[in-house]
């Protein structure tokens, strides 16, 4: 079932989905996730699940003793190399930029660390392979000049994109998208909560999701009570 009409304001709040049912709740909590942003070249959606991965914690541990890239230049993605270096015999991060939007302790870790190498001023244009990726084709952005990459795996990080399309022109959201909500996870709507990774936050993990959940839930039952 999908919402097709949504509409929240202090006093009322009406919702419709596909079946054309309509609810008229008097408390509402957005939990719909996000997802990671995608480069979208080529070979991308084909080799996901095939060899390219965006949660290291997920998937790190199918590529033990093989040859990774990681792709991009912030936080996540210089932790994430780090840490899939328990792993992997080596990864090259391929990042568009000459310098890191990571901060200093990141980028020492990851400089500092003999697994790691590095391909600057570069993007992915294509996954290539078989049944599994085998190859990337990257682009120097400066020369234009085209290299083949051998590998088997890549690891994408490069940014988040939360589910609220459907409601950014309701509820306060930040330059990301992102819900914006007090202690209590109250949103600017009264009686509209959000949870997990579609709200403002630091840490993403199921752990945080799931006290994310608890607080609201807890929030919402004390609102309707003096409702």
């Amino acid at each position: 079932k999908k919402i097709t009409k949504i509409s929240l304001s202090d006093k009322e709040k009406i919702i419709e989905i596909n079946t054309g049912e309509i609810f008229n709740p008097k408390a509402v909590i957005i939990a719909t996730g996000g997802k990671s942003r995608k480069l979208g070249v080529q070979g991308e959606t084909e080799y996901t699940g095939r060899g390219i991965s965006y949660c290291a914690t997920c998937d790190g541990d199918f590529f033990q003793d093989k040859e990774l890239i990681v792709v991009g230049g912030g936080n996540t993605a210089l932790e994430e190399a780090v840490a899939l270096t328990k792993y992997a015999s080596k990864i090259t991060i391929i990042h568009q930029f000459d310098n890191f939007q990571a901060h200093k302790q990141a980028v020492e870790d990851a400089k500092t660390n003999e697994k790691i190498h590095f391909i600057l001023e570069t993007k992915v244009n294509e996954f290539n392979g078989g049944e599994v990726l085998q190859s990337a084709s990257l682009e120097n952005i400066g020369t234009g000049k085209e290299t083949e990459i051998k590998i088997n795996g890549a690891f994408i990080f490069i940014g988040y994109v939360p589910e609220t399309d459907f409601i950014k022109d309701i509820i306060n959201t930040n330059s990301f998208g992102e819900i914006k909500t007090n202690s209590d996870l109250k949103t600017n709507v009264a009686g509209v909560f959000a949870a997990g990774d579609a709200r403002e936050k630091k840490i993403r993990q199921i752990t945080t999701a799931v006290s994310d959940g608890t607080i609201a839930a807890m929030n919402s039952v004390e609102y309707l009570q003096n409702f």
